[in-house]
């Protein structure tokens, strides 16, 4: 029974701290972790406990006991946060505002339940603390899976911007205090104080879903632009990458035609040689489109050395109307992650890359077909990489994506048979202008 007791008459210290859990950065501890969360909870409790002897005492305050009582909690939880994690102050508060939400909604969720059973009669003293515990699973877990878990990136999870979380825990604060408020003024007595005590409390819990509806879309704001300055970035190096391709490109070129013109004037005896090494460094493809050339001839050494053979049909001219570097990154990006899949084939025969780029109507169709061991992860229409390091790899696809859908076109993937299939279309010049927004 003590430890009912105890559980009931500190239930909401015990649920802000069990519902901060979902929302700190848990790879991110600072030293003597241990040492700083228990002086952190202690001091919680520690508080709490001279703040209820002293309203016993007849202590008074210009402020309602609840209101104190939320204010010390609030601070002493974002304190504690902020001293055991390396993070920011605002992003403590961050976590704290969404861990008292979810405490506030589990809270009325469970008592609205318990006022229905006592208007019907008496209730065991634990049917309280079983209906929380319940609350709590029906809230948390859907939270940390279909939330949380989402934003997290190198452990920490990421919000945008400071006046949002401000403006959400000061929304938060006045809402409780009102609808204590009214609360406390409720008529017990009249035959609708049940009703009114239920619609009292299911605006609460709306309240809190909504601030953790706007907390959770600044955090989906601060990861797209996160993504997109990582796919800039890509497209960046890309572009960088592909001016060094070229230039080497055309360097080799020069050295062909000096070649070319060395084994015209050569004797018999020396063009063996020549041919030998014009052979080495000839552009392999003649597609009609300089970037394909490019791209198409270096992925193939790259296979080459993989062990993996690039089978092509293409028709270079059907992507005229793209900017080089775009092709580069895109086609590039195809080819790398399908000799990433080979790469775990030990069977010859699979390790074969097919690329197809034609003309269908007004479309230019871009096809890439790798054999996959293991089907891949697709989650919210992208594929999910299987690397450890999830939050620095994934992004391949998507720039793909991105660049496609700059062009007014679309990348699919889908498996039949153990095939893997990149299905890439976009119009071809003329059919459609390209937008001015950026590519990533």
């Amino acid at each position: 029974m003590l430890i009912l007791d105890f559980l009931l008459r500190w239930q909401i210290e015990i649920g802000m701290l069990g519902a901060a859990c979902l929302f700190v950065p848990w790879n991110r501890r600072r030293p003597h972790f241990l040492f700083r969360a228990v002086l952190g909870v202690g001091l919680l409790f520690a508080v709490a406990y001279l703040e209820s002897a002293l309203m016993k005492d007849g202590w008074r305050s210009a402020l309602p006991t609840y209101v104190i009582s939320l204010l010390l909690d609030t601070a002493l939880l974002v304190l504690l946060i902020w001293r055991s994690f390396d993070c920011s102050p605002v992003h403590a508060m961050f976590s704290a505002t969404c861990a008292y939400a979810v405490q506030h909604m589990t809270s009325k969720l469970a008592y609205m339940d318990v006022m229905s059973l006592l208007h019907r009669g008496p209730i065991q003293k634990w049917y309280p603390l079983l209906l929380l515990l319940l609350a709590n699973v029906l809230v948390c877990v859907p939270i940390f899976l279909g939330f949380t878990r989402r934003f997290f990136k190198e452990g920490q999870l990421m919000f945008d911007r400071r006046k949002t979380v401000i403006y959400s825990g000061l929304f938060l604060f006045v809402a409780v205090y009102l609808s204590s408020l009214l609360e406390q003024n409720l008529d017990t007595s009249a035959l609708t104080y049940l009703t009114s005590y239920l619609a009292l409390n299911a605006f609460c819990v709306l309240f809190a879903v909504a601030v953790l509806s706007m907390e959770f879309s600044n955090c989906s704001m601060k990861r797209l632009e996160s993504e997109n300055l990582i796919l800039e970035q890509m497209l960046e190096n890309d572009r960088q990458q592909y001016e060094l391709a070229k230039q080497e490109m055309e360097k080799i070129n020069i050295r062909y035609h000096d070649l070319k013109q060395q084994y015209s004037r050569a004797p018999d005896e020396e063009r063996a040689e020549l041919e030998q090494e014009m052979e080495a460094i000839r552009l392999r493809y003649y597609t009609g489109n300089k970037a394909l050339d490019i791209v198409l001839t270096q992925k193939s050494g790259l296979c080459e050395q993989a062990g993996i053979q690039l089978v092509c049909s293409v028709d270079g001219s059907c992507l005229s109307g793209m900017t080089h570097y775009h092709i580069y990154s895109m086609l590039g990006n195809a080819i790398d992650n399908a000799m990433e899949c080979l790469a775990k084939v030990e069977d010859k025969e699979k390790k074969v890359i097919n690329l197809s780029i034609c003309r269908r109507a007004d479309m230019a169709v871009i096809c890439v077909e790798n054999y996959t061991p293991v089907p891949p992860v697709v989650r919210d229409g992208a594929l999910v990489t299987t690397k450890q390091d999830a939050a620095s790899h994934g992004y391949g696809t998507k720039s793909i994506k991105s660049i496609a859908e700059l062009y007014g076109g679309t990348a699919d993937y889908f498996v039949e048979e153990e095939i893997f299939y990149l299905l890439i279309t976009i119009p071809c010049a003329g059919t459609v202008a390209r937008t001015d927004r950026a590519a990533c």
